[in-house]
């Protein structure tokens, strides 16, 4: 994306052929007017210098708003990542990463920001911002994560039994694993998530009930 970026800030600053082309046919210009994600051309100190509508929706602003707020106004700047890509845009020239902007009503979101700095027309250092709304795509990884967890948590509290029970061919009491003896009930409860209700098969109520 910034490599693209640069081509294109290349061929509308200095090709005789975007030169030749008015304001509203440039290249830049119709990515700028009809683009989804929001773009800025700034100053690498944090002046803006021009916003395009997906970024005024994006902000809840005017263009003029964006203008005059600068980018102390649009972002937290006590997000620790801010000065994280800052300086990296200062070493290499470019940065991409996440940050927390901040719309009109003070409303905190989560972005995904690439940026890249570039000479203009005349020689002065700008950049270019392209910034992506990223707070649906936050919330349906939370709730993945957070259902992930629960599914977890339910298969941590399964109990199952496997392998053979040692079991008493008389009383059919249970041996556990340090040898003890447990009724069949109690220790199907303890080891499994069943539980029991008591009834009289029709076999053991012909013997215990002969006349009924």
């Amino acid at each position: 994306m910034l490599k693209a970026l640069r081509k294109l800030m290349t061929l509308t600053t200095t090709s005789p052929i975007g030169n030749s082309l008015s304001n509203d046919e440039t290249p830049y210009h119709q990515l700028f007017e009809h683009g989804m994600d929001g773009m800025m051309f700034t100053a690498p100190d944090g002046a803006i210098l021009d916003a395009n509508p997906a970024a005024c929706r994006m902000f809840e602003r005017s263009r003029e708003e964006i203008i005059n707020a600068g980018r102390a106004g649009l972002m937290d700047n006590s997000d620790p990542r801010m000065a994280v890509l800052l300086a990296e845009r200062q070493r290499t020239g470019r940065a991409h990463g996440e940050l927390t902007a901040r719309r009109k009503n003070g409303t905190l979101f989560p972005v995904e920001m690439s940026s890249v700095i570039f000479l203009d027309a005349e020689g002065h250092s700008r950049t270019c911002l392209i910034i992506r709304d990223i707070g649906e795509r936050k919330t349906a990884e939370h709730e993945r994560e957070q259902l992930i967890g629960e599914l977890q948590d339910a298969l941590a509290k399964v109990k199952s039994l496997s392998g053979l029970l040692p079991i008493c061919a008389s009383c059919k009491k249970i041996r556990d694993e340090v040898g003890k003896w447990h009724v069949l009930e109690i220790y199907i409860r303890n080891h499994t998530e069943a539980d029991f209700s008591h009834g009289i098969c029709p076999d053991c109520q012909k013997k215990l009930y002969p006349n009924d």
